[in-house]
């Protein structure tokens, strides 16, 4: 399977848990959506109603509008104006923000234009993992590869102290935080509260309008 079907099809079982006890929710918009997989589950397991979707790739938009109730194929930025904001009850935003050019103005936007009372749920990548942190201390590395925290299609890059800042300046209050980690440091003899900065992957966050 190719690095891009992967993308098309990959499941996200951290954040459907994660969303888990907020729902369920009437509607949902997946903004960068995929293969449409995260909207999908996300309906079978009763987490959300119903699901549209939003997706730049052209393969990828197509596969999700056999799954999705709607599906725009374009750029946020393009797009933005068709699609009915005050619908949904959730907007999700899975490892899309540090894609975007402009995050700043994509989470005020999302703040003037969705319902009140609407949540965004979301997952950024942690730069401050320790294998980001430790060859950019010891080594002088920043290297970027194909996938992960150094994905070299990211233009910006958070920590939890970050990501946090910059919702509260674009309007949001974080009301829930999970972090996304590998098994093995959430044993009972992991002092895990003081490792989670240098080993969660992702950061995941439900906001509401402040």
């Amino acid at each position: 399977m190719s690095a891009v079907t992967e993308y098309y099809v990959a499941s996200r079982p951290e954040f459907v848990s994660f969303l888990q006890p907020e729902g369920p929710f009437p509607s949902a918009i997946d903004i960068g959506c995929a293969g449409g997989m995260l909207g999908s589950t996300l309906m079978q397991q009763g987490i959300v109603k119903t699901c549209d979707g939003i997706e730049p790739f052209p393969a990828a938009a197509e596969l999700a509008g056999k799954s999705l109730r709607q599906v725009w194929h374009g750029a946020l930025e393009n797009v933005a104006e068709a699609v009915p904001w005050q619908d949904y009850a959730l907007v999700m935003m899975a490892d899309v923000l540090e894609h975007l050019v402009d995050p700043w103005s994509t989470l005020r936007f999302l703040r003037e234009r969705t319902a009140p009372g609407c949540r965004l749920a979301l997952s950024v990548p942690n730069v401050r993992h320790y294998k980001v942190v430790l060859p950019l201390l010891l080594r002088d590395e920043f290297t970027y590869r194909d996938h992960g925290i150094m994905d070299r299609t990211h233009l910006h890059f958070f920590t939890a102290g970050s990501i946090r800042d910059t919702l509260h300046e674009c309007g949001w209050k974080i009301v829930r935080r999970g972090s996304h980690m590998k098994k093995s440091y959430r044993r009972w003899y992991m002092p895990t509260r003081l490792l989670e900065p240098f080993v969660t992957v992702q950061y995941l966050m439900i906001a509401e309008k402040r």
